[in-house]
């Protein structure tokens, strides 16, 4: 079984989880964007305890327990680097349960130090890195909190599918053996149904969605699971016999 849902990783230190809070609990881009805009302000700002007030009550723990007063300089130099320069929203997914949320950005980084390169034949030194970052958020008190950051690697260099030429069913396994699903990036409508470029980690697959198992509810930002055939020339590429929302 294949299965991921994306977003949803908590980490801590270079990419601590903030947040602030918004004077409306619906999570539109512009509300998640200024409490987003807030926690960078106040890393830069190398207030501590600003960010901690920001964190929804797990990581507010979780990172007061762990980051003591001596180990603030690393932490906030770590953090630093994760702040954008510059970022552009994607996509922004409410939670079934309307206590949560996620929030797709493009995002250009700071340049790392030389000698914390983590790839020098795909990363210009002294150049921004460009990065996706998934921040989730929960809903606490009625205000929303950032309850974690998820870094990934620079979108352009994920293997992905050669085109969305999907075929027929025949181009595809004769056996339906594979359970998948992740975040939507894109969508394509197509004569018979609909393609779905979707995020697992940091890959990108195709899944064709026949047209009687289409919602109107498999929009860009939610993650949705198939059970499909693998093509047999394009191992990037599915054929759904089925499809959910998750959340």
């Amino acid at each position: 079984m294949r299965f991921i849902v994306t977003g949803l990783i908590a980490t801590v230190l270079t990419t601590a989880a903030f947040g602030q809070a918004v004077a409306s609990p619906s999570p539109t881009a512009e509300s998640l964007r200024k409490t987003f805009d807030a926690c960078n302000d106040a890393v830069k700002a190398k207030n501590f305890q600003g960010v901690l007030s920001q964190m929804s009550s797990p990581m507010h723990k979780q990172i007061a327990a762990m980051i003591q007063p001596s180990q603030r300089t690393p932490f906030f130099f770590n953090a630093m680097l994760s702040v954008p320069i510059s970022y552009n929203v994607e996509s922004v997914s409410p939670g079934k349960d309307g206590k949560s949320a996620s929030m797709t950005l493009m995002a250009m980084l700071p340049p790392l130090p030389l000698d914390m390169q983590e790839n020098e034949k795909t990363q210009t030194p002294g150049q921004p890195r460009k990065r996706e970052q998934t921040v989730a958020f929960v809903l606490e008190g009625g205000v929303w909190k950032i309850s974690s950051i998820d870094t990934g690697i620079n979108p352009d260099q994920r293997p992905r599918p050669k085109d969305l030429k999907m075929g027929q069913r025949a181009d595809y396994s004769a056996e339906v053996s594979t359970d998948m699903g992740g975040v939507i990036l894109r969508m394509e409508k197509q004569d018979a149904g609909t393609v779905y470029v979707i995020r697992i980690l940091d890959e990108e697959d195709a899944v064709f969605v026949p047209a009687e198992h289409v919602s109107s509810n498999f929009v860009t930002g939610v993650v949705i699971s198939f059970h499909a055939a693998q093509n047999q020339s394009d191992p990037l590429k599915y054929w759904a016999q089925s499809a959910k929302l998750e959340k």
